[in-house]
């Protein structure tokens, strides 16, 4: 169970009060706190951590706050492309093995983790077994 992400977070906080850099710091805060909250007080799994930070990208989106974009964007993995994935998919799924095609989404989400998106597995998936 990998931390990095929470780890990074509190980090974040160390560094940002030594440079004097109080926005990176408040905002660094805002993050652990809302990730301490999700942990109760526990350090957050990368995979729960990262669907906590895509829920406060959306939010800094919608308020158009560039600053709080990319702070987060520095923490959240970067996703795969859907070419990526159906590459994945074709080197390690065996579809003759599953009872029905669909199950491949799970294997694939479990497998690949926040790197892929749910949907875009889904689309990828579909497109393999439609041809």
């Amino acid at each position: 169970m990998s931390t990095a992400i929470y780890d990074g977070i509190k980090k974040e906080i160390v560094e940002a009060m030594k440079r004097g850099d109080t926005a990176s710091r408040d905002f660094a805060r805002v993050v652990k706190a809302e990730l301490d909250r999700k942990g109760d007080g526990r350090p957050l799994p990368d995979a729960d951590a990262v669907k906590i930070l895509k829920a406060l990208r959306v939010t800094a989106e919608e308020n158009q706050n560039a600053f709080e974009m990319a702070f987060l964007d520095k923490y959240l993995p970067q996703e795969m492309s859907e070419a990526e994935i159906e590459a994945w998919v074709r080197a390690n799924v065996d579809f003759s093995s599953l009872k029905s095609p669909l199950a491949a989404i799970g294997i694939v989400t479990r497998a690949l983790g926040p790197v892929a998106p749910g949907d875009r597995v889904k689309r990828v998936v579909e497109r393999i077994i439609h041809g």
